[in-house]
């Protein structure tokens, strides 16, 4: 192909008049060229030396070296009808000073000698006579595969096409990007997780996850946030790949799980502290074994209905004024998905339901003593101050346990019933006969007969 186009070029240069050769006394010789051919002629080979080229865009040279470049030097032997480079391969750095020299031997067979064109670094051409030595330097600052150059003589001979090269300038290489974590490492197939990728050497990079592209990739040059697209279950391979098409590939970088379950309701939402409020919750996800949290504390008499509906009784709230609390969902394989307060916990009207023990010897008995007693009811708070009495007796060591049990303790009082009061706040609630005061039954022997 190359010598195709060459040939073409060759005769095109004939048909225009620009070159003849004869064979008087058995040399060649060239016609005058006036300067009109010649610089169509060279306009010519910088239209072929540009198809036959791979780079990018051309970078303007600097005015005279660039400091700290490495110098590389290039002898170019041009003959009929070949280059050869010393040394070989024709390979620079981006940045480098190049100085080519180019010579051709006194004993080749062109008449008039070579020359070379070279694409973007040597455009206007430079002309070497047989037995003669040229040199030439340029900055290496545009990038690319090829940089062609071929002869600039059109009447060296009939393989003048042959003489052709290349010459590849290797771009600034900058570190590849490293990764040394991803967090979290784990998400839902459908996609939607928020990861964070920590490492080195992100430059406006793209992400892709199991091969799809993540996104809102945003970046830095050490860390990376994305979205997880959409994928299967199981592990993937994560990667990284900066504009510069450097990349870094993580094996199994991401694990793909079932679907975090979501909260999105919970009616009714709000109950009191004493808990065993019926609730459904709605969402998505659930699976059969789900547990349910309000706040810290399970739920009771879970039942997941289908994916979307689990039914359940509130826990005991605590033992503080309203508050709001979490409402999470675990499925059995591991996954949560919560409601932001989603329930809240109001203290109810103060009740007492029962006394434990409710039955003390009674002052005086053999025996007799302070009693530690466990209150129940509802409307306990730590939020107000407490109190409790017994028989218009105040117990001491009043402690609220919880939303639905007090602890006291009760001095021995005269035999008969006591009630018992307890007072939060200015709120007080009495039960009535609460604790029964009397001796401990006595013995019989059984009657001998």
């Amino acid at each position: 192909m190359r010598r195709a186009i060459f040939t073409a070029v060759v005769l095109l240069f004939a048909a225009l008049g620009a070159t003849a050769q004869t064979t008087a006394d058995e040399h060649h010789h060239s016609m005058e060229v006036s300067p009109f051919s010649q610089a169509e002629h060279l306009a010519h080979l910088r239209e072929l030396v540009s198809s036959k080229s791979l780079h990018g865009p051309v970078i303007p040279q600097p005015a005279g070296t660039v400091s700290g470049a490495a110098v590389k030097n290039f002898t170019i032997t041009a003959r009929s009808f070949s280059f050869a480079v010393d040394p070989s391969p024709f390979v620079v750095n981006q940045g480098d000073v190049v100085n080519i020299t180019i010579t051709v031997p006194s004993s080749d067979a062109a008449v008039f000698g070579h020359g070379i064109l070279m694409e973007t670094y040597i455009e206007n051409g430079i002309d070497c006579q047989r037995g003669q030595t040229q040199h030439f330097q340029f900055t290496a600052t545009t990038a690319g595969d090829s940089f062609a150059f071929v002869c600039t003589q059109p009447d060296c001979g009939t393989g003048h096409s042959s003489m052709f090269g290349t010459m590849r300038v290797n771009a600034v290489q900058t570190p590849g990007p490293t990764v040394s974590s991803i967090l979290p490492s784990t998400g839902s197939t459908a996609g939607g997780t928020v990861v964070t990728i920590n490492g080195t050497g992100f430059s406006n990079p793209t992400v892709k996850f199991g091969g799809v592209a993540a996104t809102n990739v945003t970046s830095g040059t050490s860390s990376i946030t994305a979205t997880t697209p959409a994928h299967a279950a199981g592990p993937v391979d994560v990667v990284v790949t900066n504009l510069d098409n450097q990349s870094v590939t993580v094996p199994n970088g991401f694990t793909y799980g079932i679907p975090n379950p979501t909260v999105i309701t919970v009616s009714p939402n709000n109950g009191p502290t004493s808990g065993g409020t019926p609730v459904t919750i709605t969402g998505t996800n659930f699976q059969s074994g789900a547990t349910v949290k309000f706040g810290v504390l399970p739920a009771t008499d879970v039942t997941v209905v289908n994916a979307t509906t689990i039914t359940a009784r509130t826990p005991l709230g605590p033992a503080t004024q309203q508050l709001a609390v979490n409402v999470s969902v675990t499925n059995p394989d591991g996954t949560t998905g919560s409601g932001t307060n989603a329930f809240t916990y109001a203290v109810p009207p103060l009740t007492v339901v029962s006394v434990t023990p409710n039955i003390a010897l009674p002052n005086g008995a053999a025996g007799a003593g302070p009693v530690t007693v466990t209150i129940f009811g509802s409307g306990f708070t730590t939020a107000l101050a407490s109190s409790v009495t017994v028989g218009g007796v105040p117990a001491t060591n009043v402690q609220v346990v919880d939303a639905v049990t007090l602890r006291a303790t009760v001095p021995a009082l005269a035999a008969g019933a006591s009630n018992v009061v307890v007072t939060m706040g200015s709120t007080s609630a009495t039960l009535n006969n609460g604790i029964l005061w009397q001796n401990a039954p006595s013995k019989h022997r059984a009657a001998r007969h």
